[in-house]
């Protein structure tokens, strides 16, 4: 019996033993592998990189006023920053007829940076909560200011939307 168990660990000794042609094959292949995973994930994504940023008053879209073509995707500039502003009196152009917008004082500021990044630059909000969230890189976390029904955000062109 003692010589039974001998012969089951000198087997099992073998078993795990490093065997150089084996083991090398077997990490190569797996190495290869994973690289074809990552790069077929990677073509497989869309390659666009547009992005835009869109402006909501409530539910509204709202375009530049500066753009003839009155376009809701607004995009970044090439060099320094865009300024896009929105009166009190402009209620009606975005709007309708006899809408206006509902906002705290007489102007909101929206600041398109050329470096992919938004901030709320200029409102009148009780203690200037908008104006005080900073500048945002992301295009899921958007500047939102509640007290004036505003939302201000990046879009990513290239991805699908997901159902929420």
């Amino acid at each position: 019996m003692f010589k039974k168990e001998l012969a089951d660990d000198s087997f099992r000794d073998k078993r795990l033993s490093f065997q150089p042609l084996k083991d090398i094959i077997t990490v190569l292949f797996s190495v290869a592998v994973v690289i074809t995973i990552i790069l077929v994930t990677y073509f497989s994504l869309p390659q666009s990189t547009m992005t835009y940023v869109q402006i909501k008053y409530a539910d509204t879209l709202l375009y530049d006023l500066n753009d003839p073509e009155k376009r809701t995707n607004i995009p970044f500039p090439k060099e320094g920053v865009k300024v896009i502003s929105y009166t009190r009196n402009d209620g009606e152009i975005f709007l309708g007829h006899g809408n206006q917008f509902q906002f705290y004082g007489e102007e909101m500021e929206v600041t398109i940076y050329s470096d992919k990044s938004i901030e709320i630059t200029k409102e009148d909000s009780p203690r200037h909560i908008c104006s005080s969230l900073g500048r945002s890189y992301s295009p899921y976390a958007p500047l939102v200011c509640l007290p004036n029904y505003f939302q201000v955000s990046i879009v990513l062109g290239g991805l699908p939307e997901w159902d929420a």
